[in-house]
């Protein structure tokens, strides 16, 4: 052990075992009646840490912050040299070995069997990754881990990030099947920990090294200069024990791991620099040598990664009714005719003149997906409404049904709530967070007959539509795949026991055509549209065919 062989070296030092904790106290700093110092060495994240703390009694009582970082500085300075050969030491032995733990899995009769064995992974790693198709129950697994480091005296606190949508949802799941009361959570949205210093300054002085950390949706971190990215990894360094865990790891590229692995630990994928990895596997290209044209090494780090990964797929584990896809056009009447044709021959232009950017088409991409939808909003802030033919084709569906509707635009949801009746519509948006849950609850208890959503805000996090509801219509879609597999995931799920048909509604656009097109073949257009700006022939060919 790293922390006997600095006890045999280092004169006056005492070494403090209890509750899962091992520290190695050194006799450092200042101590009297007025002031207390403590100064300890500790295995933290695989690594071995230095902390101090100074408290002060007089002439005010508080802990001295900077006292105890200047202390922190020269201890590292003065034992530099043992901590360095201590780390040699420990580097002889293999990553996933240092890293294995053996705690007891504590789980009830509820728990299903792929639970059971993601459990038990989880209890055999210090850090581990769970990807789990939704519905497959990955909230609970989680929740029992902590619950089996808790009874192991490894940890005393939880801390979960997660998208704020989800917050109510995770705290029901807590509520259902966290077994110990004493165990303290705190749920911190992914968008608070990067838009605030205060929440994040909190949840830094929060944590410490018995604390677990799960991060839920950890895609929602894939990019390393993100500031939620930075700062959850700062957090997580605190700590050892940590998860992270998602449905989709990957909602682009391969690259996406990246930053999920660092937050595990920065030994696991071996840098904790960005543009090394870049140099590893990924192939750089396109006009200014920074764009992602392809990968390399993917077998090694598929490698790297798979000691502390752990998949569930909702085939394997799930016997779910079966889903039926229906494609509904409508034609596009004569005012959005006119506005989609001016919205073509302005990009047109812009292509022609050499004026355009990437942004410029996915703008005018939207806008064409607008007019479809009966609004239009120029890029000069010209807005109009047409109508859309879209509102027929909802007779397609059976009209005693309940019936989920995702859109991407707010002005569908309140185009849809008109032609409902705002009494019958639970509504789900950004637009009223402090609303949602009482309107879920609406819906789920039979009180409104439709819920309608956008898929940023109701696609993910979302429990029990599928107890009460079989039908859901897109009545616009994105180019995102995985915006459109969360979607589908609210009612293909545990729980459901009729027979799905999910809806499409879409116009005789071409840039509806292109819309499916992409998402039948999970494609990803930011690449296409990169590959057709290397050609403007090619491109201008393309846009004049939408």
């Amino acid at each position: 052990m790293i922390l006997e062989a600095l006890h045999a070296r280092i004169k006056y030092s005492r070494l403090y075992r209890s509750e899962g904790v091992t520290r190695l106290y050194i006799h450092f700093g200042a101590n009297d009646k007025n002031i207390h110092t403590l100064a300890w060495f500790e295995v933290i994240n695989d690594r071995l840490r230095v902390s101090v703390r100074v408290h002060r009694l007089k002439p005010t009582d508080y802990y001295d912050t900077q006292a105890a970082q200047q202390y922190k500085l020269e201890i590292e300075k003065q034992f530099r040299e043992i901590i360095h050969d201590c780390e040699l030491g420990r580097e002889k032995i293999p990553l996933h070995k240092r890293l294995q733990d053996d705690i007891v899995p504590v789980y009830d009769d509820k728990s299903m069997k792929h639970q059971v064995d993601a459990l038990r992974f989880c209890c055999s790693m210090k850090v581990s990754a769970l990807y789990a198709d939704i519905s497959t129950g990955k909230s609970k697994i989680a929740i029992d881990l902590a619950v089996s480091r808790y009874e192991a005296k490894q940890i005393k606190k939880v801390i979960v990030f997660l998208p704020v949508a989800t917050k109510i949802n995770f705290q029901r799941q807590i509520d259902m099947w966290c077994a110990n009361p004493y165990i303290l959570w705190k749920l911190v949205g992914h968008e608070s920990i990067g838009s605030s210093d205060n929440i994040f300054m909190e949840t830094l002085y929060f944590t410490d090294s018995k604390t677990m950390i799960i991060v839920d949706e950890s895609h929602a971190i894939k990019t390393p200069t993100a500031k939620r990215s930075k700062r959850i990894n700062l957090i997580c360094e605190k700590t050892s024990y940590k998860l992270v865990m998602t449905g989709t790891p990957v909602t682009e590229h391969v690259h996406d791991l990246y930053m999920q692995y660092l937050v595990l630990s920065p030994m696991i994928i071996g840098t904790q620099d960005w543009k090394k990895f870049e140099e590893s596997y990924l192939i750089m290209g396109g006009r200014l040598g920074n764009e992602i044209i392809g990968y390399k090494n993917l077998d090694y780090l598929m490698c790297l990664v798979e000691p502390y990964t752990y998949q569930i797929t909702k085939e394997e584990c799930l016997d779910l009714p079966a889903k039926h896809f229906h494609l509904y056009h409508c034609e596009l009447n004569e005012g959005q005719q006119r506005l989609y044709e001016l919205e073509k021959q302005w990009l047109l232009k812009m292509i022609q003149g050499n004026f355009f950017k990437v942004t410029d088409i996915f703008q005018s991409f939207v806008r064409m997906q607008q007019i479809c939808s009966g609004y239009y909003r120029a890029a000069d802030g010209y807005t109009e409404f047409v109508g859309t033919e879209k509102l027929k084709l909802l007779s397609k569906i059976p009209a005693t049904e309940k019936v989920v509707i995702f859109c991407k635009f707010i002005f569908e949801i309140e185009m849809l709530t008109k032609f409902y009746g705002k009494e019958n519509c639970a509504l789900f948006s950004g637009q009223n967070p402090k609303k949602r849950d009482a309107e879920l609850r609406a819906f789920v208890r039979g009180e409104k007959q439709y819920f309608v959503a956008t898929m940023q805000s109701g696609g993910t996090g979302l429990n029990g539509l599928q107890e009460v509801c079989r039908h859901l219509i897109f009545f616009s879609n994105s180019f995102s795949y995985f915006h459109r597999k969360q979607s589908i995931g609210r009612i293909d799920r545990m729980g459901q026991r009729s027979e799905m048909h999910v809806h499409d509604f879409c116009t005789t656009a071409k840039i509806d055509e292109k819309i499916m097109q992409n998402l039948h073949r999970k494609g990803n257009l930011v690449d296409e549209i990169k590959a057709l700006m290397l050609d403007k022939t090619k491109l201008k060919r393309d846009i004049e065919n939408l």
